[in-house]
């Protein structure tokens, strides 16, 4: 049972990431033709000498594929992991923060090189940033026993070790990438057609809401592709990210950790109930990570 949903799992990450690929790259495309359309039209001349030799004609009709495989890249280097650090504030520890991890580190056996960094956030929280970063707030630093820290440490070695990170930044990447896409095949039509149909509904005042009506109906298309194309991957990706998260409780077994993880999360757990921070049903189906009282009860299911 347990290989038959890991297996299903796995396929649907592929199918999520087939259909962001695809989906994505269409509108790369057309954008791009677009715009080669547009600059072939406005420099005829130009756009026949540049095109002319063998590397200038494959870089012409190559070029958005290399750009994406560029922010890809740059989307998995240590510079985009160091942004994403000083982003959320995350500095190195201090030395006694470090002792103490690396103490906790011995104890569990985890010989990986881990670059570990702190923030100053009250809350208690962890995040897991490329092949070897964690970053821990100072509300977790403070409040979290070394137990509970174990489990916490071993939930984003999780994800260093099942590469979500490298899944997500592939997702986004696409995402990203189409979106600016979709929006320009949008946006120019649009300002072309503005131009066009001020100056003939200039002439001819008495066909101005039928430009109005044109111009509306663009907009409300843009934003229905935009909203279901977007809407169902996101809804997609998200809930396929609770299931990472249950992963990675998990993986805190491994080390011998999951005690003090499952003591955290019904702290955690009882924080939620008692303050009347838990989400709503909207809120529960588009977070990234599935609800603390399910957590418990997976966890607490594996430990028995």
């Amino acid at each position: 049972m347990k290989i038959t949903l890991r297996i299903l799992r796995i396929i649907c990450k592929l199918l999520l990431m087939a259909y962001v690929t695809i989906v994505n790259l269409i509108f790369i495309t057309v954008f791009y033709v677009l715009i080669l359309g547009i600059f072939h039209l406005i420099f005829p001349t130009f756009y026949a000498e540049l095109s002319s030799g063998a590397l200038g004609s494959h870089l012409i009709n190559t070029l958005p594929f290399y750009l994406l495989l560029l922010y890809i890249l740059y989307s998995l280097s240590p510079i985009k992991v160091w942004f994403l650090r000083r982003e959320e504030g995350f500095k190195p520890l201090t030395r006694n923060e470090q002792a103490r991890i690396n103490r906790l580190l011995l104890e569990m056996g985890i010989e990986k090189k881990l670059n570990f960094y702190c923030n100053r956030d009250a809350r208690p929280n962890a995040a897991a940033f490329g092949f070897n970063t964690i970053g821990i707030t100072g509300g977790m630093m403070q409040q979290a026993s070394d137990e509970e820290l174990k489990g916490i440490i071993c939930h984003e070695l999780g994800h260093i070790a099942h590469y979500d990170y490298v899944y997500q930044v592939l997702i986004y990447s696409m995402e990203a990438f189409g979106y600016r896409c979709l929006y320009g095949i949008y946006f120019i039509p649009a300002y072309l057609f503005g131009i066009i149909g001020g100056i003939v509904f200039g002439l001819v005042p008495a066909l101005s809401f039928v430009g109005r009506l044109i111009g509306e109906l663009w907009n409300a298309t843009y934003k229905l592709v935009h909203k279901v194309i977007y809407g169902i991957s996101h809804l997609l990706s998200v809930n396929i990210n609770k299931y990472a998260e249950y992963r990675c409780d998990a993986h805190s077994l491994k080390y011998g950790c999951g005690e003090g993880l499952l003591f955290f999360l019904r702290r955690l757990k009882w924080t939620e109930e008692t303050y009347g921070e838990r989400m709503s049903f909207t809120e529960y189906i588009m977070s990234t990570h599935p609800s603390t009282k399910k957590r418990v009860a997976r966890l607490e299911k594996k430990l028995n």
